[in-house]
């Protein structure tokens, strides 16, 4: 009876133990009254009690506590009182705030397509936003709020009918404002709408893929390119790069060195809000410009000691062929000095020989004017680019005069020009297209058989004489200015008559004055004509008007040029052309005597007028259409 009694206790044991561990939490103190329960010296070495499954989250000193357990006595049928050892868990509270687990970010989350839950103006986290009634973070701030900013939140403005959700403010019996919200179905009147979106993710932007284990080595491959290539890749790309960024884009100011190596800007001195030289006026890359100002200056203290008046300031320096540091240096190349008195006359030097053409001061002292010598009048810089942006070639030209005290403030001309090397360039500037547009030159050429034969420079092709103070015929060179589109202009020069004893010269130097060393015989209709179709160039007639009376002297003392032009094409949009141009040189019509001043002085003028000829715009209107139908001969039966 006691061997059947003892079995039945050691099956029970064997099958309570099992069963004590599983679960989610382990109960210690169970299975410590179960070991009590049965005699150890009856067991076998054979009995085993199985330990517990690990799992994933087991129990740390620091995050789980067992229970206290103190000494205890049962009392077993059979088998007298047992006493259990006493055993006791000291452990420490844990300490600090308990560590959040951290995400797996398997996945995103999925878009939410319900209008209460977007809002377009909630742009920062936690935050609320200003009038942004549908931001879930303003509370209190509401009360403040002015206006919804955005009143109507849809998910997609093409679907035919859809939730959409309104909000408003409404003000509270306390005189605070409140926001009021609904959710309404709204009908699209556009006969071309969405009546059903059966692609849901069709309405946001594609989700990015989550790397995972399985797919971190495709997308690795995929877009490792941008990061990690290889050092032949990486090159070559860190070099079209590094190009592109080195490049001159329209407007970047062109960088310079001079010569003790400080980086600077190539400026271009202007009047700004005077008449007075700013010289803190940077060159832009492409844009040409032609600024004219006035300089106060002292000529016995400022003529050899202030850098605006050398030409040395404007050329000692050195233009960086691209943005980046590391850029080719482009040195200034001087390719023409001009040297000008004070009564105008011109005298072209080497520009080779540069150092005698600095400022001098002459009779600082004397009982006369005190004059400065070679004092900058005018600067041209032409800046030669290529295709890439790259500067390649800069050249400047000087006109350098002479200024006494009564001259004072002088005129300085900074002009800057930009042109693009090519093979393939145009070997002129087209003037418009295909109208001209007012203030541009008139082109113009001289016949050659087939073609229109043109000079080096466009401006110079048709030119008056440029008015200047003091300006004498008879002095050698003298200023002209190009005829411009729609400007009438009037200039002149003076003669003085000791000057008339040899007619037949004066008449020739005169005809010189007037029309400049090379005078065109056509001119082009429109702004964008080319040298090769002669039918759209104009003749430039000739006629010229004498005294009827034999005179003692007929000279040329006047000419004038009459452009005649018409409206063109649309009456949107009319382009100019050019009609016909005719040449009137006027001579003198009684004697010089007569003509001439008090101080002997004849007026030899030349003038430019621009003639519209266009006919008056009429409405025209289309002829009505006829009807060309016929009835059938039964058509009014049975009334005819």
């Amino acid at each position: 009876m006691e061997a059947l009694f003892l079995v039945f206790i050691l099956i029970y044991a064997e099958g309570t133990s099992s069963n004590a561990y599983k679960g989610d939490e382990t109960n210690i103190s169970n299975t410590t009254d179960l070991i009590g329960q049965y005699n150890f010296s009856e067991i076998t070495e054979s009995s085993t009690v199985p330990l517990p499954a690990p799992t994933d989250t087991l129990p740390t000193e620091t995050d789980t506590s067992l229970p206290d357990q103190t000494g205890q006595s049962e009392t077993i049928p059979g088998n007298g009182v047992t006493d259990l050892p006493s055993t006791s868990t000291t452990q420490s509270a844990p300490t600090g705030t308990p560590l959040e687990p951290r995400p797996l970010f398997r996945s995103l989350p999925s878009p939410d397509y319900s209008v209460s839950s977007l809002c377009p103006c909630n742009v920062q986290h936690a935050k609320c936003e200003v009038n942004c009634c549908c931001d879930p973070d303003c509370t209190e701030e509401v009360s403040l709020f002015i206006s919804c900013s955005v009143e109507k939140v849809s998910v997609n403005p093409k679907l035919c009918s859809q939730d959409v959700a309104t909000y408003s403010l409404r003000t509270t019996a306390e005189g605070y404002a409140s926001v009021q919200s609904s959710v309404d179905r709204e009908v699209n009147p556009d006969v071309f709408c969405i009546q059903k979106a059966n692609y849901d993710a069709g309405l946001s932007y594609a989700a990015p893929e989550v790397p995972t284990d399985a797919n971190f080595d495709t997308l690795f491959s995929q877009f490792v390119g941008f990061f990690f290539s290889t050092s032949e890749e990486s090159s070559e790309s860190n070099q079209e790069d590094v190009k592109i960024l080195a490049a001159y884009y329209y407007g970047d100011p062109i960088q310079t060195e001079d010569e003790v190596g400080q980086r600077g800007n190539l400026r271009l001195p202007a009047s700004a809000g005077t008449t007075y030289c700013l010289d803190a006026n940077p060159a832009a890359f492409l844009q040409d410009q032609t600024s004219t100002c006035m300089r106060n200056v002292d000529v016995v203290n400022d003529c050899t000691t202030l850098d605006a008046l050398s030409w040395q300031t404007y050329s000692s320096f050195q233009v960086f062929s691209e943005v980046t540091t590391h850029a080719n240096l482009v040195p200034v190349e001087v390719v023409s000095i001009v040297l000008q008195s004070a009564e105008g006359v011109q005298t072209s030097v080497d520009p080779s020989e540069k150092s005698p053409y600095t400022p001098q001061l002459v009779n600082p002292t004397g009982a006369g004017f005190a004059v400065c010598n070679n004092v900058v009048l005018q600067v041209k810089y032409v800046v030669v680019f290529s295709d890439a942006g790259e500067i390649t070639n800069v050249t400047a030209a000087f006109i350098l005069g002479e200024v006494r005290d009564n001259m004072v403030p002088i005129h300085q001309t900074f002009q800057i020009e930009f042109v693009q090397e090519s093979a393939n360039k145009p070997s002129f500037k087209f003037s418009g297209n295909p109208g001209y547009i007012v203030g541009l030159p008139l082109i113009a050429g001289t016949s050659a058989f087939t073609a229109i034969v043109l000079g080096a420079d466009p401006k110079a092709a048709l030119t008056v004489i440029g008015s200047s103070r003091d300006q004498d015929c008879l002095s050698g060179s003298m200023k002209r200015s190009p005829v411009l589109f729609g400007v009438d202009t009037v200039s002149g020069c003076t003669l003085r008559l000791e000057d008339t004893s040899n007619c037949t010269v004066l008449t020739e130097t005169l005809i010189g004055v007037l029309k400049g060393k090379t005078f065109p015989d056509h001119v082009a209709s429109f702004g964008n004509t080319l040298p090769k179709y002669t039918f759209d160039w104009v003749p430039i007639k000739n006629q010229t008007l004498t005294a009827t009376g034999s005179q003692e002297c007929n000279i040329p003392l006047s000419l004038h040029l009459e452009v005649r032009w018409t409206k063109y094409g649309s009456l949107l949009n009319p382009q100019a052309q050019i009609v016909s141009v005719t040449e009137i040189i006027a001579a003198n019509t009684s004697s010089l005597a007569l003509l001439s001043s008090a101080n002997g002085f004849v007026p030899v003028t030349t003038s430019v007028a621009f003639v519209d000829v266009s006919a008056p715009a009429e409405p025209g209107f289309r002829a009505p259409p006829t009807i060309d139908a016929k009835l059938p001969f039964d058509f009014f039966f049975p009334f005819v």
